[in-house]
């Protein structure tokens, strides 16, 4: 037998026969393999879908139960409105809210929505609502569920002059007592579920079909906006059918093992929306099954391919074996003087490299070389990142030291302060004593002969008084406290105490205190009377800024489980920008014509000072009100607990 023969048939053993079998092989597990990794993307896609749909509703439903915080029955005709605004405003979904007699089914104020929606902060994102869509809502609110239950989840619908889903939520709330007997009321809003319809449209980009099924199996959610404004009854489909069974599981995919099926089908129930005989709202995804073998379909045919290209090459193999060496060196020649010559990095498209030369000893050149392009080539990428990385670095330092330059000169500021604020009382009291004590000596003899001089002697006192109070603050400003003891300290015990000392003077003017207190904060260092006195500065400001009324909003966190955050927000005058810098100034104020010093929140940056904490006040624009955040570093037998 001729050696060309001989070649031929090894390369044909060699070359066709593995391709073959690895490719039949390859192609009947990539096909089961390819198909249960398509039912897990759907089954993972079922129950991402149902959790952002639970989620979606329940989380403003559980929202909208502290709407019976507010105590709506105790606030005026007047009043009211404003309270179904701050419900209105609390989640940008909600596109109307409106409050109802239970007994009489009749609305106690006047619905909340928005025809023209404003471009103002908290009412821009939501919806606008036509009075069109006014009746649509009043019949699907769930009235009598609500009162049955405390709270309930009306049937869902489509608005096709909006163009999306909605449905209605409402919660029983607190009513007035008519003779000895509570009239329960409930608070209904409309929530729409456009962007909930939106996700699950997104899911049409990855070649997906997924809906929204309620009790009834008809659609509310649609990968199709069509089907989501028409909603079809889908209680046909396996997957719904799946969804009502009381057999399966909570998630799954219904057929899997049948190859016959054209499409795969995954669901997941959303268990917190159950209804009677075990029915559930739930999220069925689908797609095709030729789509998702479509990979599988292309490999078939590349096996093929390679099988007639290996069967050919076989045949060429013994023709062009002589030819096979010398060719390679002059291929890897070539490319060697190209990446001399052009250097290393091209870019991902001109990549200089060797092509595969075969699994000879010059096979394994090329590979050695290309190996050492691919290591040359890192090296100057990481070398890259590390530049950049550096800069960031320099960047972010570069900010911090500014921000200790600030702080810095803040505290220079309140030392300077403090030290003349000692020497000038020293030298005012003497003289003040004497300038008051004679002012009042000579209004206590009663000589009224002369009515011209007595007013004159009254300015003298008033304003003697007044120069005494600011050598006070400037003592509290500049007194050193250091030597006192510290001790634990509760942060929200701390503004209980503070909120009880201003209760009157808040209820007095008609401001609403909202408290947002995060329950096992940890302790702080500290003295409690000074963080009173500090958070007690910052209230009285605040409720000097909302002179017709208004919300206190007080709440406490953790931050990285290094520092209690105190954030004391209200909806009064604001700060202008030009004045936002100077506030912790003592003496600066705006209401010098109101008998403010302008020495609360310089008193309150000191101690924060003192307890090496932070103060920083933030202005949301003028009339759109102002955040005071007060920071303090929790002890170190917290930041072991946490």
């Amino acid at each position: 037998m001729r050696l060309v023969v001989k070649v031929l048939l090894v390369l044909l053993l060699v070359a066709v026969l593995p391709v073959a079998v690895s490719g039949i092989s390859a192609i009947v597990v990539a096909k089961k393999a390819v198909a249960e990794a398509a039912a897990e993307t759907l089954d993972a896609e079922a129950r991402h879908l149902s959790e952002v749909a639970e989620t979606t509703i329940l989380g403003s439903l559980d929202d909208l139960k502290q709407a019976s915080l507010l105590g709506l029955h105790q606030l005026s005709a007047a009043e009211r409105p404003g309270a179904l605004w701050v419900i209105y405003r609390a989640d940008a979904l909600r596109t109307a809210v409106v409050l109802l007699d239970g007994p009489t089914r009749d609305a106690v104020s006047a619905p909340v929505y928005q025809r023209v929606v404003s471009a103002d902060p908290g009412l821009a994102d939501h919806e606008a609502f036509s009075g069109s869509a006014l009746e649509r809502f009043a019949t699907h609110v769930p009235l009598d569920e609500a009162l049955a239950a405390g709270k309930a989840i009306g049937v869902p619908y489509a608005d096709p002059e909006r163009g999306a889903p909605f449905i209605v939520l409402a919660v029983k709330v607190p009513g007035p007592i008519v003779d000895g007997v509570e009239r329960p009321w409930v608070v209904a809003v409309e929530l729409s579920l456009r962007h909930l319809n939106e996700r699950f449209a997104e899911a049409g980009d990855e070649g997906l079909v997924a809906f929204l099924t309620d009790l009834d199996g008809r659609v509310v959610c649609h990968t199709t906006s069509q089907q989501a404004l028409s909603r079809p009854d889908f209680a046909s489909n396996p997957g719904v059918q799946a969804l009502f069974s009381l057999t399966s599981p909570v998630s799954g995919v219904v057929n899997l093992d049948d190859a016959d099926d054209a499409t795969l089908i995954a669901y997941a129930r959303l268990s917190r929306l159950a209804g009677a005989q075990g029915r559930t709202w739930g999220v069925v995804v689908e797609r095709s099954r030729s789509e998702a073998l479509a990979a599988v379909h292309d490999l078939e045919q590349r096996v093929m391919f390679w099988v007639a290209a290996a069967l050919l090459l076989a045949l060429m193999a013994g023709v062009i074996l002589a030819r096979g060496v010398v060719q390679p060196i002059e291929v890897l020649t070539r490319v060697v003087a190209r990446f001399g010559g052009e250097g290393a990095i091209v870019d991902d498209k001109n990549k200089v490299r060797a092509p595969a030369l075969g699994n000879d000893e010059i096979g394994t050149l090329a590979l050695a070389f290309n190996g050492m392009a691919d290591q040359i080539e890192r090296r100057d990428r990481q070398l890259r990142s590390f530049n950049d990385e550096l800069q960031h670095k320099v960047d972010e330092r570069t900010a911090e030291l500014k921000e200790a330059q600030g702080q810095l000169i803040e505290t220079q500021k309140m030392a300077a302060v403090g030290e003349l604020g000692a020497g000038v009382a020293h030298e005012i009291n003497n003289p003040l004593a004497a300038v008051l004590g004679s002012a009042q000596l000579a209004l206590l003899r009663g000589d009224q002969a002369d009515t011209r001089v007595r007013p004159h002697l009254e300015d003298i006192e008033r304003e003697a008084l007044r120069i005494r109070d600011i050598v006070e603050s400037l003592l509290k400003l500049s007194q050193d406290k250091a030597g006192s003891a510290m001790g634990t300290v509760d942060v929200n015990s701390v503004i209980e105490g503070a909120i009880a000392l201003v209760a009157r003077p808040i209820i007095t003017a008609r401001i609403a205190v909202k408290k947002e207190l995060a329950p096992s904060l940890p302790k702080v260092r500290g003295r409690a009377g000074e963080l009173q006195q500090a958070v007690l500065q910052v209230l009285h400001n605040a409720k000097d800024a909302m002179p017709d009324g208004g919300t206190l909003t007080i709440r406490t966190d953790v931050l990285d489980g290094k520092l209690v955050r105190i954030v004391i927000e209200d909806t009064g005058q604001g700060v202008i920008p030009q004045h936002r810098e100077r506030v912790l100034e003592p003496f600066f104020t705006t209401r010098a014509n109101q008998g403010h010093k302008g020495m609360g929140l310089a008193v309150a940056h000191r101690i924060m000072q003192e307890h090496q904490g932070r103060i920083v006040v933030d202005s949301h624009g003028m009339g759109k009100g102002c955040s005071v955040k007060l920071s303090l570093p929790v002890t170190r037998d917290a930041r072991t607990l946490i």
